[in-house]
This record gives structure tokens, sequence and C-alpha cells, in this order.
């Protein structure tokens, strides 16, 4: 994990309770709204005056909402809300953004940082993502 990475996860973690995404992001203030989204979008970060609100695809299975919400978090802590304009499945590419792999490894972080720590610490990075009801694409982005 990169220092920027795990740094931001520990201010985080020092200042909240990792419980689940949705209560991490109302102790932080952030608000969530749940819409029908068209099947590809699975949320995007709408700030304005430093206010921010997440929106999610009232659609999508709640476990990859959970990543979602984190990876619209770490948008709003690491990129001061900016990111592309939405989390798509498509986002798994090969060729991901510097922003979007950044987003994606602190949600991941904060996501894995929620779990049971004795439970997670026994599986590999592809039974993690099965653990979380995640894509396996996105084992990429555990990185501890």
């Amino acid at each position: 994990m990169s220092f920027f990475i795990n740094n931001e996860f520990k201010k985080i973690k020092s200042k909240y309770e990792l419980y689940t995404p949705k209560q991490l992001i109302s102790d932080a203030g952030i608000k969530l709204l749940q819409f029908e989204l068209d099947d590809v979008t699975g949320g995007f970060t709408v700030t304005n005056n430093r206010c921010s609100t997440i929106v999610i695809n009232s659609n999508w299975d709640k476990n990859y909402l959970n990543f979602v919400i984190l990876h619209e978090y770490a948008h709003i802590r690491l990129h001061d809300g900016a990111s592309t304009p939405f989390y798509r499945h498509t986002g798994t590419d090969i060729n991901i953004p510097k922003m979007e792999r950044e987003a994606n490894e602190l949600a991941m972080t904060l996501l894995i940082g929620m779990q049971d720590r004795d439970e997670i610490m026994l599986l590999t990075k592809y039974q993690i993502t099965d653990y979380l009801g995640i894509s396996e694409k996105l084992s990429e982005f555990i990185t501890s």
C-alpha cells in the first residue's frame, strides 16, 4: 500500500469507528442517496461548498454497494471530491487512471478494516473478495 493511502487510512481510522460504510459516511457528515441508475453505474459523488453527497444505484447488490460507497468516500478524502463521473463495472479494467486506482485501494482497505480481523487474516485475496461479495477483479486492490 502506498504511503499516501496508508496515511489516509490511519487518519480515518483514528477519527471514526469502522463499522459499516453507511455509518462511516454518516459520521463524516456525508449524505447518501439511492436512486435507480443505469445498469453499469454504481454511484457518483456531488460536492459543492464543501458539502458532499454520495449517490448509489438502488438496483445494485448491497455487498457491491458497500464498496461503491467507500470508493466515492475515498474520492472525497483523497481528491477533494473530484472524481470521474461515475463508478462503473467497467472501472475494473487494466488501464485504470491513478485517481481511480487510489480510490479503489482506499475503499478496499476500509472495507477490509470493517470485517472481523481473525476471519479475514485466514483468507487469500481471492477468498476475501468472495467473502465480501464483490468481483474477484477487485482483489488487485488488496495491498496488505
